[in-house]
């Protein structure tokens, strides 16, 4: 039998970070806003380019299956006049289903908009 050391780091530096099973499958994902995983259900991403654009970093978790089922996002721009934007959520899926639970936080200059929302979603995606 193989023996795993275990090893310890003061720092380490990633930019996207899989926690994964003793298979290999992804169970969750730390990324910076240049990694942002895709909204993956059954294998295929089923919204692409979602997020891409976004300012943001966080955490996706996935199932058993491997589709996405949640996430914590974060994160915020400013531009050369001084307008900001700053945004935190979390979210948890409905199985086969996009966010069904969210806790969500929006900062447009200082316009808020926070809470907690339960969203009724239909079964057929395709209309995302």
């Amino acid at each position: 039998m193989e023996e795993h050391k275990k090893q310890k780091f003061v720092s380490l530096d990633v930019e996207r970070l899989n926690i994964v099973d003793s298979k290999g499958n992804v169970k969750m994902t730390l990324f910076n806003n240049e990694n942002i995983p895709p909204a993956m259900m059954d294998g295929e991403d089923i919204l692409p380019g979602h997020r891409q654009n976004d300012p943001i970093s966080g955490l996706m978790f996935y199932n058993n299956e491997g589709d996405e089922c949640g996430g914590l996002i974060f994160g915020s721009s400013k531009d050369e006049n001084g307008d900001y934007q700053a945004s935190a959520s979390l979210t948890f899926d409905q199985y086969k289903q996009v966010q069904v639970v969210q806790m969500h936080y929006m900062d447009n200059n200082g316009e808020k908009q926070y809470g907690f929302s339960i969203y009724d979603r239909p079964k057929d995606l395709s209309h995302i």
